[in-house]
This record gives structure tokens, sequence and C-alpha cells, in this order.
């Protein structure tokens, strides 16, 4: 109860300095957000459908479902990649290993905090695609997009610290955080509707961790019944964040490297 408590605690504290920075709020909604009306606007009208793992959609779900998905990872992954890089190097994360606080509260404020600024991308993501654009969403959507982003902002997070092993400057983390982001949503059907892509591309990319979360917030939009639900989306992407912590724990250094 004390860690639980702790953790609370820090992960408040993360979010009002995250939100006292005006710009870094608007920036991380204002992408994703820019993305949906470009891609919309280029790609999109109505009667366009698109397939995705045998569900036909209309473009306006394909492109909030898949770049949910991409602001829920591109957030997670370069904020922890960035934050804990940036705060080793400081030397902060030596003296919070100092004080009596458990270690592992200082990493579990870091995912509390995301899932809150996530969940509130989505939300956002949804009430512009339904206000602006027509998308019909269902209760049960919502609650599996939800479900979505908590088990994907646990996995990129721990793919981040697992990083954090071979990152070792700011700027490095700065660069190396977007960039894998970037290619990895345009290899996962994020970007390009995966009839674009090759075959063999789209296979491959069922066993990274976005392809599932973002085809699965696709059709959790494109399904007029149904739950939403998909157990291989949980099981893929939770495989990724256990291997990806375990390797973490292995890895993870609270003192600056030395470059």
């Amino acid at each position: 109860m004390r860690f639980l408590a702790l953790s609370l605690r820090q992960a408040r504290y993360n979010l009002v300095a995250y939100l006292r920075s005006a710009r870094t709020v608007v920036f991380a909604l204002a992408m994703p957000v820019a993305f949906l009306v470009l891609f919309n606007s280029v790609f999109g009208g109505a009667g366009k459908t698109t397939s995705v793992g045998g569900f036909h959609l209309d473009f306006i779900a394909f492109f909030t479902g898949g770049l949910a998905a991409y602001g829920v990872v591109l957030g997670t992954f370069t904020g922890v990649l960035v934050a804990i890089v940036s705060a080793r190097e400081a030397g902060w994360l030596k003296r919070f290993r100092g004080t009596p606080m458990p270690p592992g509260v200082f990493l579990a404020g870091q995912i509390g905090y995301l899932s809150v600024t996530e969940l509130a991308l989505v939300v956002v993501m949804l009430a512009v695609s339904v206000t602006c654009y027509g998308l019909q969403v269902h209760l049960v959507s919502v609650l599996a997009m939800c479900c979505y982003t908590l088990v994907g902002v646990f996995t990129f997070a721990a793919l981040a610290l697992a990083l954090t092993a071979v990152v070792t400057t700011t700027e490095m983390a700065s660069s190396v955080g977007p960039f894998t982001v970037v290619i990895l949503s345009f290899v996962s059907g994020v970007f390009l509707p995966p009839a674009l892509m090759p075959s063999w591309l789209t296979t491959l990319s069922t066993y990274l961790p976005l392809q599932p979360l973002a085809a699965s917030m696709q059709r959790a939009l494109a399904s007029p019944s149904g739950t939403g639900f998909e157990l291989r989306t949980f099981l893929v992407v939770a495989v990724w964040g256990v291997g990806a912590f375990a390797v973490a724990q292995r890895t993870f250094t609270w003192q600056p490297r030395r470059r």
C-alpha cells in the first residue's frame, strides 16, 4: 500500500509538472490531431473504405485508431526515453536513488502520469473524429481503446527503459525516440493501409508491438457489434512489455553513463 501511495503521489507530481508546460501539452495533442485532419483530407472521403485484418472500415476509423496508437507510442516511448536519459545524465536519478523513496516509485510515477495523458489523447482523438467527421463510436469501443492504451503505455515504457542501456545522451534520445516510432508506424499500417504494403512486411509487422495495437484500435472502431477486445493483441503486446521489462531490470542504471 505504501508503494502504491508513493507511486500515485509521484505520478501526480509528474502530471503537474507536465501540465505547467503549455507548449508541451499542445504539441503532444496537436500532432496526432493534425495528422488525423491531414490524412483524412488527402485519403478520406465519404464512402472510402479499406481493410484491416478482414474488417472493412471507413478511412476515418482507420486513421483515428491508427493515429491514436501512434500518439500513445510517441508520447510514451519518446517521453520515457528522453526523460530517463536526461535525468540520469544530469545526475538526478543518482540523487533519487540515494533517497528513502523505493527505486521503483520513480519509474511507476512515470508510467502512471503517462497513462493519464495518453488516455486523454485517445479521448481527444475520438472527440475530433465524432464531431468533425461523423464517426460513430460505441461505448464498448471506447472501453476497448482505453484498455489497449494502458497495455501500450506499459509495453512502450518498458521498451524505452530497456533502450536507455545504449542511449547515452539527451540529444541521442531525442533523435532515436521519434525516429523509431515513425519507422515502426510506417511498417505497422498506421499511416498507410496494409493493402499498399508488401505481404511479407505486413506479416512481419504482426509480430511487432505497434501493429497489433493499432489494428485492434482500428477494428474496435469498425465493428458495429462485439466487444472490440482481441486476446492476441494483449498477448503479443504484453509479451514485448514483459520481455523488455526483464531486460531493463538487468541493464538499467541510475548512474550517468561514461561517454
